[in-house]
């Protein structure tokens, strides 16, 4: 439990000192230079308001929990996606409610939390979407 909350804290310091100090008069402003970062594999499939889910791959080594996707699109990080196993518990900030963990693909039971940045693709923008990357078809 204290890995996911160290691992969830880390990567929401690291995303605040990204953007950067600001104030309510200053807007957030992301823009294109926010990638998906070279060892992150994204999926093929563009689901309208989320995107495309892009995991961390290494030869060699298991996907294991906790763990930070990215939610991307056109090439650009439009938000995260935590995964925590579902052994470590519930808390009230998951998408899913109190003992309905969620499992897909083969993967053990888990619990997650979606954070976006970034308004996602329309349904429209997903069909006509030439990949992750937005470079492909």
């Amino acid at each position: 439990m204290k890995t996911a909350v160290f691992f969830v804290t880390l990567s929401l310091l690291t995303l605040g000192l990204a953007l950067e100090s600001y104030t309510a008069e200053q807007p957030v402003v992301l823009g294109p230079d926010l990638r998906i970062p070279p060892y992150y594999k994204a999926s093929t499939s563009c689901s309208p308001g989320r995107g495309y889910n892009a995991s961390a791959e290494a030869p060699n080594y298991p996907s294991t929990y906790p763990k930070l996707n990215l939610r991307v699109f056109n090439g650009e990080v439009i938000g995260f996606l935590f995964e925590v196993d579902a052994k470590e518990g519930w808390k009230p900030w998951y998408d899913q409610p109190e003992g309905k963990s969620t499992a897909h693909e083969g993967s053990p039971p888990h619990y997650t939390q979606a954070i976006y940045i970034k308004k996602g693709p329309t349904a429209e923008e997903c069909k006509a979407s030439k990949g992750p990357y937005g470079n492909e078809k």
